[in-house]
């Protein structure tokens, strides 16, 4: 029998946390301490039914795994099965084990589901304290999504974005210099180094949409943006409401023709999607290089310049701030990174 401040505190551990990953992360862990199992894996699916992350607990490691997830035979028709009879639980027997498999949680984005490798079926009090964790968890899941999300179109919030944003600032390397550097030290070959950018998009004319045809009109336009940019841009994309009627993308590219690739691409899927009632439907794009030698907040600033130079500029179109800077239309900011005292 477990003890019940053994329980208290795994419970209070994994609702610690304001984030989803370190969330996830604590959960495998009270149910690896609490199972007698080998494995266990949080897996993630999209609307569509793709793999597009794994989280894995295994010999005192947690791994994420956001590209190329591998799942095999056994965890697909389970998956699939589980899905057209819509049950939530499913044991299978392993040569060696058992299979535990759970739905965690389902939305309009897609499903997460528990895996756990067991090396005995569960006996009854296992299986009430798992079910009781879960139940819990799912609910602080739902509580901590809707408190992230924005509630009209599904996309992260502003709220997120300001840490999002710093977070993923932190983790960038001070210069790509240093990166081709280290890489000389090593055996390996060169791979092409990923790069941020941070896009800045505005519907066109977005507030004569309102007058004319009214807030319900353009709420519906909103919700239909949104489905463009989840379908554009790839899961490990952020993809944020940043205000009203706009939106910012931090994705990953290898170079700037890359970046602009892509961003024609969504331009030109948004130009020519049939809008209800509304057909004529465009986005002005502001783009700047997201890295670490100039200030997060700065960033936003000119990416907001390169919006402006769209809108003034004709509308439906991509404008660079690196572009306006090599022309002399713009200036960088004084102010570099690490020079800021708010407080």
């Amino acid at each position: 029998m477990y003890q019940s401040n053994i329980l208290v505190d795994h419970i209070a551990n994994f609702t610690s946390h304001r984030d989803k990953e370190l969330l996830a992360f604590s959960l495998l862990k009270s149910v690896n301490s609490m199972m007698d199992c080998s494995k266990v894996k949080i897996i993630t699916t999209n609307k569509k039914g793709e793999f597009i992350s794994a989280i894995t607990f295994e010999n005192s490691t947690c791994t994420v795994n956001n590209a190329s997830v591998e799942v095999d035979d056994i965890l697909k028709n389970a998956f699939k099965s589980m899905n057209a009879s819509s049950i939530k639980e499913q044991l299978l027997k392993t040569p060696k084990g058992y299979l535990l498999i759970l739905l965690l949680h389902h939305d309009r984005k897609g499903e997460q589901f528990l895996v756990v490798n067991l090396k005995e079926q569960a006996d009854k009090v296992q299986s009430y304290i798992l079910s009781g964790i879960l139940s819990i968890y799912n609910n602080f899941f739902t509580l901590l999504n809707e408190s992230q999300t924005d509630e009209l179109t599904g996309l992260a919030n502003r709220k997120t974005f300001d840490s999002a944003i710093s977070k993923v600032f932190d983790s960038l390397p001070a210069s790509f210099e240093d990166i081709d550097e280290r890489r000389q030290l090593t055996d390996k070959p060169p791979h092409p180094t990923t790069r941020f950018w941070l896009a800045m998009v505005d519907i066109d004319h977005f507030k004569l949409v309102n007058d004319r045809f009214g807030h319900l009109y353009g709420d519906e336009i909103l919700i239909h943006l949104a489905q463009i940019i989840r379908s554009s841009f790839r899961q490990e994309d952020l993809q944020f409401r940043f205000g009203g009627e706009e939106f910012i993308i931090l994705l990953a590219a290898e170079n700037d023709e890359d970046c602009a690739e892509i961003l024609e691409r969504f331009r030109q899927s948004v130009a020519d999607y049939s809008f209800p009632s509304v057909d004529d439907i465009t986005v002005s794009i502001g783009v700047a290089e997201f890295k670490r030698g100039t200030f997060h907040v700065t960033s936003i600033d000119y990416a907001d310049q390169a919006l402006y130079y769209s809108k003034e500029n004709g509308r439906n179109k991509i404008t660079f701030f690196e572009e306006l800077l090599s022309r002399g239309e713009v200036k960088t900011a004084a102010i570099e990174e690490g020079e800021i005292d708010l407080f």
